[in-house]
């Protein structure tokens, strides 16, 4: 499955309580929508949930037993960020991978990236990146430029080793 779906509904959209920020953070490179904000009252948080369609992770059992978010969340069960990652493969079988499709967010931002082009990235990018890549792309809230560098090989690596289940906490 491309695209994270339950049934025949549209693709999910994450909202992530405090406890959950690198988590947030993994699933934005990943490529899904997801909201954090690291202080949040709870009344607000579901509020958001609800009003914008969004699937909330937590690790807030008391929270996840609200009526009004029946059917909609998931409780993290582990601290470890390869096991979080995992569990969501496995609950709501969201794939672990760097998907083109799916489209690239700000790990920061969680905005959508879009293309940049060469002339466009060098101001923003050390000059040897701009001699040695053609392909860029930008967060246009943030305003930063992303190139499929060294450090982007490493995430897929990392990845990789957490869908494949031979990789803890070391992200």
């Amino acid at each position: 499955m491309d695209m994270l779906r339950q049934s025949n509904q549209p693709v999910l959209r994450f909202m992530a309580d405090a406890m959950l920020g690198r988590l947030a953070r993994w699933l934005r490179i990943l490529g899904y929508d997801t909201v954090y904000e690291k202080v949040i009252a709870d009344e607000v948080l579901i509020e958001r949930v609800v009003r914008e369609n969004r699937w909330l992770l937590t690790r807030d059992g008391h929270l996840a037993q609200r009526k009004v978010l029946r059917g909609r969340h998931t409780v993290i069960e582990r601290d470890d960020l390869a096991d979080q990652l995992r569990q969501l493969h496995q609950d709501l079988k969201i794939d672990l991978d760097m998907n083109r499709q799916r489209g690239y967010r700000c790990a920061d931002c969680n905005v959508a990236l879009i293309s940049l082009s060469r002339d466009d990235a060098r101001p923003l990018v050390p000059p040897f990146v701009a001699q040695q890549y053609r392909a860029f792309l930008q967060c246009p809230h943030c305003r930063r430029a992303f190139w499929p560098g060294t450090h982007w090989h490493d995430l897929l690596g990392r990845v990789t080793a957490i869908r494949e289940g031979s990789m803890g906490d070391r992200t």
